[in-house]
């Protein structure tokens, strides 16, 4: 949602602050003596934003004062493509050609300095052709940008802006324009680099209605005319004109928010733009609530017959793009049933996701599989056009969303100005892929698996994703050439068996004469390692469907090969090993598979990978009660390594962990640091020596009373439905609030309990409502009767990112979403368990919900210590209408120092029903052994302060950013500048 440069600070995210991170994994560096000088190293582009078309050398500029410079470029998953040594400075001549996005790091002095940059090598297209295509992104170049990025639109194959021309700043004097400013901006650039902008008229004028959004005779004239004046002006490059920006939210300091305002300006200007550009489309309303009956009143006030197509902002950060389907699906109902059951094009002029470290942020990796799905799905609705928010960051500072929604990086981010994010390329591939696309239908025969079909220019498309990797064989009579994310083509003979493709979240595009899909037992799967050491896995294959006897290979891009044969159509598996991983995080590998000399099969697996020896530490509750950080140190080599220091520093003051001299072989080290009394959050850090290598951690804790956390009994649930017998503990209480009228006892109570066994954490409600109402499903389960919860590690405040989930009866069944996640995205949750039933007769709807501990990263159960919120949604027709609250920071801002405070409450000792120690792991501190409240301990499971009791805040919880955009909060709308998250 572009906004006025006079408005520009008031574009902060309203959403609280987000606290530090809890838990932190170490990071490993070699113990060198300091240099005395350590050489410098820099890099700048030679191309703007190092961005190079196929067939080009890439080229980067390097200056350093080393003798030499080493370099090493790695593609999207961390896989080194090539490496090499330059010379003291000079132009950098790269040998990677072929089509995606590298990441690029020099070094001097064995790594004493280094740089790092990113580029991308992008299809060669013609700019004139993407300038009319289906894809563009939103600019700022009206506002503030430098119009040095603009040819990267072109470049990237997308010759289309978003972009506004401010009526203030054109009509100083009434009645006269003054087009200059805009022109020397941007648009005589945009003609200049071939590129086609969708202008945005908006928003008021100071010499009309004092500014604010034109509802006078006088001021809606006046705009009516500003508007036809544009058209005049630039009727002839504008691909449309857009009449205002989310009049909805009050965009432009719009205090007049009705639709009937909106309707009653669109109803003057539409027509003065079509008498004199009568080609010209015009499109409106650019809503930015899509979870109101906003854009329905706009349409019962007759407002389509005044647009040629329909504005959405569809945001739904961090929940994945596959909510634009259902949105786009809904609001193509909507139009028909107002339209005399006929279509209008859907525009959709902003849509994307920040990356960085914010909560509601997701990785680089994940901006760029939800953009190219967002492609797709666009595509598929024949959707008239989709721009991405926003071509280029606004800044660097990675906590804030509003400044990291770009496709490229900021002018002055230290990897280089406008260089590439994941997302350009993964962008870049899906225009070229779609162009000239049209919707052939879908293809549901893979269960969990995305289809869209289309007709191109080239022969038939199938795109395929898919939220958790499997395999799909394909049928085909021909060959088929298979592209990823980011370009790398694959070509498989399909006419001589069917061949095998690896879907995942990332797009994949196979072009050829493909007749079929099915599942398959043929897979690819790495098991987890450490850096250093092979990467162990297992490679399944199943036979041929004709039942004749096969030899296959799978090679690896190291060269290692394996083979194996079937007879018959029975699955044949044999154990693999994957070259050792350089660096910590995922590693990821592509092998090919080929019967005899037939191409047969891309195959993709990952694994985690973590250091041979890590540190973490986390706060905790320790076995006597004490409110501590707990420092953990592991070895997962097999030899014992020397252990000569872990130290810590907590809020300044430095501490000496009494550690033992050695760290067993496949074991753990942990040590429970006392916290004093905090009055605020505070950082730590730690580090120890390890067999002559340091590593390190970091993160925060927060101020924790034990004696005031809410207790969570250790008791399994049986997730069927049927409310476990609970009567032992007391419920969670709740307080009604509400985002207009909040329940009242009559219409919605509620009673819940989280309890949780070695396995999973459970919650369990029952819920009291006279009507149920759930019309959605999935990531808009928020907008129905539902429950939303929380699940953060340590005590409220000291995570910065946690998990949010909520669960629904649906007319699909019980759903279960996730919305917030750390390290995984939205979505479902592997593992999980969900039953939700209602009986009618009593007006009860019980809630189960069974999360495993491998879903909850950042969550160490033998921490003893979690923090939560819950709501339960109430509606009764109308959409969500209010909640009852146990905690806040889900509803009204994302925050996690609004959570409460949960303990885990020990195991009780067989027979006592009390008393006890929760196993522990590994030989670590057990995590919560009762102890005598009175003497300053623990309180036992039958003395805890109410096993839940407390009242606080809605959960809107998976209301983090609905699959729609705008954020409504508490009471009312809250103005990210982004869009109102409504969960």
């Amino acid at each position: 949602m572009p906004i006025p440069l006079r408005s520009r600070s008031r574009r902060v995210c309203a959403a609280a602050a987000v606290p530090v991170v809890l838990l932190a994994t170490a990071l490993v560096a070699p113990v060198s003596p300091a240099a005395a000088a350590t050489a410098a190293v820099s890099l700048s582009p030679v191309v703007t934003g190092n961005l190079f078309a196929e067939g080009d050398t890439p080229r980067v500029d390097y200056r350093t004062d080393a003798a030499q410079l080493s370099w090493q470029v790695s593609d999207p998953s961390g896989t080194v493509v090539a490496e090499g040594n330059e010379p003291a400075d000079g132009i950098l001549d790269l040998p990677t050609t072929a089509l995606g996005w590298y990441r690029l790091v020099v070094s001097v002095d064995g790594g004493a300095a280094s740089a790092e940059t990113s580029f991308a090598v992008l299809p060669d297209r013609d700019a004139a052709d993407s300038a009319t295509g289906r894809f563009g992104a939103a600019t700022h170049y009206g506002q503030s940008w430098s119009t040095d990025s603009l040819p990267t639109l072109a470049t990237g194959g997308f010759a289309q802006l978003r972009d506004e021309v401010y009526w203030s700043e054109v009509e100083t004097q009434k009645g006269v324009y003054d087009w200059a400013r805009p022109r020397e901006e941007f648009l005589d650039a945009a003609r200049d680099a071939g590129v086609r902008p969708l202008l945005l008229a908006g928003y008021g004028n100071p010499l009309y209605d004092g500014g604010d959004g034109p509802v006078s005779d006088e001021a809606v004239s006046a705009y009516a005319a500003y508007a036809a004046a544009m058209a005049t002006e630039f009727g002839d490059q504008a691909t449309a004109i857009e009449l205002w920006n989310e009049w909805d939210l009050g965009l432009g300091g719009n205090t007049h928010t009705s639709p009937e305002d909106y309707v009653n300006l669109l109803a003057a200007a539409s027509p003065a733009v079509k008498a004199v550009a009568p080609d010209l489309p015009v499109i409106g309303p650019a809503v930015a609530n899509l979870n109101t009956d906003w854009l329905e009143q706009t349409f019962r006030l007759g407002a389509l017959k005044y647009v040629d197509g329909v504005v959405l902002h569809p945001y739904s950060y961090p929940v994945s793009a596959d909510a634009l389907d259902e949105t786009l699906t809904r609001v193509d109902a909507l139009v028909r049933e107002y339209n005399g059951g006929v279509s209008k094009p859907l525009w959709i002029t902003e849509h994307g996701w920040p990356t960085g470290t914010n909560a509601r942020a997701v990785s680089e990796r994940e901006q760029a599989s939800n953009i190219a799905r967002s492609a797709v799905i666009s595509a598929a609705h024949d959707a008239a056009r989709y721009y991405v928010y926003d071509l280029v960051s606004d800044g660097t500072d990675p906590a804030e969303t509003e400044q990291n929604f770009g496709l490229l990086r900021a002018a002055d981010d230290a990897r280089g100005a406008y260089t590439p994010k994941p997302a350009f390329a993964a962008y870049s591939i899906a225009a070229a892929q779609l162009a000239g696309a049209t919707p052939a239908g879908r293809d549901d025969s893979v269960d969990g698996v995305r289809q869209f079909l289309f007709d191109t220019p080239d022969g038939p498309l199938r795109v395929l994703w898919s939220d958790s990797p499997r395999t799909v064989r394909l049928s085909a009579d021909a060959a088929v050439a298979v592209t990823d994310a980011y370009g790398r083509t694959d070509t498989l003979d399909g006419s001589g068996g069917d061949v095998f493709v690896t879907v995942d979240g990332d797009p994949l595009y196979v072009r050829g004469p493909v007749t079929g899909a099915a599942a398959t037992e043929t897979a690819l799967r790495l098991d987890a390692g450490v850096v250093g050491g092979d990467v162990t896995g297992q490679w399944s294959i199943a036979g041929r469907t004709d039942g004749a006897p096969a030899e296959w290979r799978l090679t690896l891009p190291d060269g290692r090969a394996f083979t194996q044969a079937t007879a018959g159509s029975e699955t044949a598996t044999t154990a693999v090993t994957a070259p050792a991983p350089r660096e910590t995080g995922t590693y990821e590998t592509v092998a090919h598979v080929y019967e005899g000399d037939r191409a047969a099969g891309v195959l993709r697996a990952s694994a985690d990978i973590a250091e041979p020896v890590t540190l973490s530490g986390i706060q905790a509750i320790s076995a006597d009660g004490g409110d501590v950080l707990r420092l953990r140190l592991s070895n997962a080599s097999t030899r014992d390594l020397p252990l000569a220091r872990l130290s810590y520093t907590l809020a300044g003051v430095a501490g000496e962990a009494d550690a033992p001299p050695a760290l067993p072989a496949s074991d753990a080290v942990t040590i429970d640091v006392p916290l004093p009394d905090l009055t605020e959050r505070q950082t730590f850090s730690a580090e120890a020596v390890v067999d002559g290598s340091t590593v390190r951690a970091e993160g925060a804790v927060a101020p924790l009373t034990v004696a005031d956390a809410v207790g969570a009994a250790h008791r399994s649930i049986a997730v069927d439905g049927t409310l476990d017998d609970l009567g032992d503990l007391a419920p969670v209480t709740f307080e009604p609030q509400g985002t207009t009228t909040p329940p009242t006892a009559d219409d919605q109570s509620a009673r819940a309990w989280l309890t949780w066994d070695d396995d999973a954490l459970f919650l369990s409600a029952d819920v009291s409502d006279d009507v149920h109402d759930q019309p959605a499903t999935g990531a808009n389960i928020w907008q129905g009767d539902s429950v939303q919860f929380t699940v953060a590690g340590g005590a409220p405040g000291a995570a910065s990112v946690w998990h949010e989930f909520g669960m629904a009866l649906t007319s699909e069944g019980p759903q279960l979403y996730r919305w917030l996640s750390v390290g995984q995205g939205a979505g479902t949750v592997p593992g999980a368990q969900v039953a939700v039933s209602r009986d009618e007769d009593t007006h009860h709807t019980v809630y189960e919900v069974s999360v495993p501990w491998s879903a909850l990263a950042g969550v160490d159960r033998d921490a003893a210590l979690l923090s939560s919120a819950i709501i339960v949604n109430e509606a009764d027709g109308a959409g969500r209408d209010g909640y009852l609250a146990w905690g806040g920071g889900i509803a009204a801002e994302k925050d996690s120092a609004q959570f409460h405070a949960v303990r885990l409450l020990a195991a009780p000792d067989p027979g006592s029903g009390d008393g006890g120690t929760t196993p522990d792991d590994g030989g670590s501190t057990p995590v919560s052994p009762t102890t005598d409240p009175d003497a300053g301990g623990a309180p036992t499971a039958d003395n805890a302060p109410t096993a839940l009791a407390h009242t606080g805040t809605p959960s809107v919880a998976g209301i983090l950013f609905p699959a729609l955009a705008a954020l409504v909060l508490g009471a009312g709308a809250l103005l990210l500048r982004r869009r109102p998250a409504r969960r």
